[in-house]
């Protein structure tokens, strides 16, 4: 079966206004990125397989692996992953971080120009909405076959604890209130963007939803390195983002030196009519 690559483009696709060439910016970050961004639980992916039902030689297709933290949780299941991201250094890292595995594989290309072969599995980890919106959802059931998973997940990181949280008001109000909002990354929320445009699309059957608790502990320098590795922040520009970095990171040092951020994983399954 084919499909229309042009019929669904929903109003809220995007996360949010910032630029779509700062999906490319991740690779100028690569390590800071592989060093802070958070892994995801290991019930997610064992909720995953199950829901997958994979046969051993069945393939797992992974858009945007970034450098790795989702792809990690994937390759103890044994089957072949096939990941993809269009960063070269964060690709570089992603090898070097499952170079044990040999039965993942990695390519640096984008979904858009990727050459397609049918799976039963696509994930996607903190990255689908980075895709043009006219490709993403209709390539993905092109390459499914009949029945197959199309698993999207994201961490949603939560407002920081109630001891922070009247401390860093006033900082984003005075350096970058237009951070002092939802995170972008809502767009995986029950009822976001996403599960709208699965719903639209009408090339998927009913969604579901899971969400898992995660927590991340930083030290003050360990959380603005976080920072910087997201394109809300990194939309900034780089002069405005460190001048509001180094208040972050002095709050969090005056406030004892650590923060523990919520930051569940938030997992949407569905299946390819």
């Amino acid at each position: 079966m084919s499909f229309d690559r042009h019929r669904l483009i929903p109003d809220r696709w995007f996360m949010s206004d910032i630029p779509m060439h700062l999906a490319r910016s991740f690779d100028e970050v690569a390590d800071l990125y592989d060093a802070h961004r958070p892994g995801y639980p290991p019930a997610l992916f064992v909720d995953l397989m199950a829901e997958a039902q994979l046969g051993l030689d069945d393939l797992i297709l992974e858009l945007g692996c970034g450098t790795g933290q989702a792809t990690r949780g994937l390759a103890p299941f044994g089957r072949q992953v096939l990941a993809i991201d269009p960063g070269a250094e964060l690709v570089g890292v992603a090898r070097r971080r499952l170079e044990a595995f040999p039965h993942v594989h990695f390519e640096v290309a984008s979904f858009e120009d990727w050459a397609p072969s049918v799976c039963r599995l696509i994930v996607s980890a903190q990255a689908f909405h980075w895709i043009d919106p006219r490709v993403a959802l209709p390539k993905a059931a092109d390459v499914l076959a009949p029945g197959g998973l199309l698993a999207c997940f994201a961490h949603v990181p939560e407002p920081p604890p109630a001891d922070y949280l009247g401390v860093f008001e006033p900082i984003y109000g005075r350096l970058a209130p237009e951070l002092w909002v939802d995170p972008p990354e809502r767009w995986y929320w029950p009822g976001g963007a996403f599960a709208q445009g699965l719903a639209a699309s009408g090339l998927f059957g009913p969604a579901e939803h899971r969400a898992y608790p995660a927590t991340r502990t930083y030290t003050a320098q360990a959380f603005v390195d976080y920072l910087r590795t997201r394109s809300d922040y990194r939309a900034l520009g780089p002069e405005r983002l460190d001048v509001l970095l180094a208040a972050v990171a002095q709050a969090v040092t005056d406030g004892g030196g650590v923060i523990e951020m919520d930051m569940p994983a938030h997992l949407h399954l569905a299946w390819r009519l």
